[in-house]
């Protein structure tokens, strides 16, 4: 794998509300190779919109508070003013929301929104840039594509909303990007045909893309790497054919028991019991072992340290000497 062209260090999230403090990603650090695809899992309320919103700075500050370091190429996005993140957001990291009917603005038609995203970056014709967006809505496989240019977001079937915001994400062909949930709510065939897509403009245009998802048949076709989140942070980090073999985190573990199988026919599905834990009241041990089969005293006081396993990392401790001797 080359030089990462993301850098992620200690990045943490905290919203001040009325409640209270809400620790909603806590400590999280991590690299994006260029050409690589890495996928972010784990259940909902874990953190994963939440750290994908941090890297392209959409977190409103207040209520969000957000420290550590987003190297993009060396530059620190965090340092950044909104006026100069304008300028990397949708052209250097650019985003794919989980739900297009609420991204998309119903009011203009595709055409005015996809033009305006080229208008922004580049320097270009407004004919020039709506040749441009024709191009791509071909590119993600968008039929009639100057016909679609002229509907309104309501017009379009939900697997098209899907690829029309593919392609606003794509059309300044951006180093990165960040896919949330984008086959949520579609039926099972166009899944397949965004994934496919995916992978396409990954291996055409070298993109890097950070999946994020709860669904693990997805991440087992989709990514290179894997990445899983559990109350904020990251437990375990390992290639995907790695993580599906062995997992290391009883927290994957349970994940991974939990798909069903073909196998398993007429055996009922294996759980994880419990919930995740509030990000207002956090658990003063590790924040799985009020759910962990293998939980031992030292897991509900200490903080499990990040280690590394086979040249794989996990924050458990289970491969701790403390673990061993007790």
């Amino acid at each position: 794998m080359s030089e990462p062209i993301l850098n992620v260090e200690h990045l943490s999230v905290v919203f001040h509300t009325k409640y209270g403090e809400a620790r909603a990603v806590n400590d999280v650090s991590f690299t994006l190779a260029k050409g690589e695809k890495l996928g972010l899992v784990g259940e909902s309320g874990s953190g994963k919109s939440v750290t994908s919103k941090a890297l392209i700075c959409l977190l409103l500050s207040p209520p969000a508070e957000v420290s550590g370091k987003i190297s993009l190429e060396g530059v620190d996005l965090l340092s950044l003013s909104e006026r100069a993140m304008t300028s990397y957001r949708g052209k250097q990291i650019s985003m794919i929301f989980q739900e297009p009917m609420v991204s998309l603005n119903p009011l203009y038609t595709i055409g005015n929104q996809m033009t305006e995203v080229l208008l922004r970056h580049e320097k270009i014709s407004r004919k020039e840039a709506r040749q441009k967006a024709v191009e791509m809505l071909r590119t993600v496989e968008i039929p009639s594509p100057e016909t679609r240019l002229k509907q309104y977001p309501f017009e379009l079937s939900g697997g098209m909303r899907q690829r029309i915001m593919i392609a606003m994400a794509l059309l300044c062909r951006p180093q990165i990007l960040i896919a949330d949930e984008p086959t949520t709510a579609l039926d099972v065939t166009i899944q397949a045909q965004i994934l496919d897509l995916l992978n396409y403009l990954n291996r055409t245009f070298g993109t890097s893309i950070i999946m994020i998802t709860h669904d693990m048949g997805v991440i087992a076709e989709m990514v290179d790497n894997v990445a899983v989140m559990y109350a904020g942070d990251i437990v375990e980090k390992a290639p995907v054919k790695e993580l599906f073999e062995a997992p290391l985190h009883p927290y994957t573990e349970g994940l991974l028991n939990s798909i069903p199988s073909l196998k398993d026919e007429g055996k009922p599905l294996e759980t994880i019991e419990g919930n995740v834990p509030s990000i207002y009241d956090l658990p003063p041990g590790c924040a799985f072992s009020n759910r962990c089969r293998y939980c031992r005293e030292i897991c509900r006081t200490g903080k499990p340290p990040r280690m590394e396993v086979g040249g794989r990392q996990v924050t458990c401790f289970k491969y701790t000497d403390q673990w061993k001797e007790e």
